[in-house]
């Protein structure tokens, strides 16, 4: 899959990668995204913030703790960096300002280090969000272009919302995206059985998110309009899943769920999936 300046070795990715990463395999990864940062850390909770609320099916709780840009380049990333693959940082901001701000710093810390950013599109949880339409993606995207340059990879990626995706990617794709990625969490509910337990709020993602996704994938590999490739990302727990995304449309795919889950699946999928081209399951 070429990305930007690059040619992807396997089309088998790490999404959210732990901070911690660790072990053997990873190596034969396509790229590592990180987990998302914004420019500010914001307090909250890390594991005990993401709940499995059915089989292979997670809900990543709204208080998520998220960390800092600055944390990520000055004591993650050389532990990311250190397999020897692409590396692309996840950042989400409220604003186009916060896209430019992050942006810029990334470039000036850790420009030779990372291979580019994911610009993670989401709507926020108060009233304070901006509207979500394809001019702000299309805003944010090219505030990242702008501030990263030509050469580095800008990845975007959408929300799970099969009858809008398309419009947004192509605002993405106007802005400069390199590629698109099909997609982030579905905002949830999780009723603990304990009736008188807190409603979880949060974003679905696994096993459940899947179908969705799929669909999404399709939606715009199905456009003549958008040229980019995508990542498929939504509940990938088996190479039978990855030939899913690939047969819909998708370049590659992203795995996040299923590595939180089961600790060295993309390793192991990488080394089964490496054989895999688009082209040869194409529908």
């Amino acid at each position: 899959m070429q990305l930007g300046t690059r040619i992807l070795q396997n089309p088998i990715c790490l999404a959210a990668a732990s901070w911690q990463l660790d072990g053997t395999g990873y190596e034969q990864l396509g790229a590592i995204f990180t987990r998302t940062v914004t420019m500010e850390p914001k307090p909250g909770l890390y594991e005990e913030g993401i709940w499995q609320v059915a089989d292979q099916t997670l809900l990543n709780a709204t208080n998520m703790r998220t960390e800092s840009a600055e944390i990520l380049v000055n004591e993650h990333l050389p532990n990311l960096c250190r397999y020897g693959v692409p590396v692309l940082v996840s950042i989400t901001a409220p604003g186009i300002p916060g896209f430019r701000k992050i942006a810029r710093f990334l470039k000036r810390e850790a420009g030779d280090q990372i291979a580019g950013v994911e610009v993670y599109i989401t709507t926020h949880d108060t009233s304070k969000g901006y509207e979500l339409n394809a001019k702000f993606v299309r805003e944010a995207t090219q505030a990242v272009r702008n501030e990263l340059g030509r050469d580095a990879a800008v990845v975007v990626k959408l929300p799970p919302w099969p009858e809008h995706i398309r419009s947004l990617a192509i605002g993405a794709q106007e802005g400069g995206a390199s590629a698109l990625a099909a997609t982030n969490t579905l905002k949830a509910l999780h009723l603990p059985d304990d009736a008188t337990g807190d409603v979880l709020a949060g974003g679905l993602s696994g096993e459940a998110l899947r179908p969705v996704a799929l669909r999404c994938v399709y939606e715009l590999a199905h456009d003549e309009r958008v040229a980019l490739p995508i990542f498929g990302t939504g509940g990938i727990f088996t190479a039978g899943h990855v030939t899913d995304y690939l047969r819909v449309g998708a370049s590659a795919v992203q795995i996040a769920s299923g590595e939180w889950l089961e600790p060295g699946l993309s390793a192991r999928l990488a080394s089964e999936c490496a054989h895999l081209k688009p082209s040869a399951v194409k529908l």
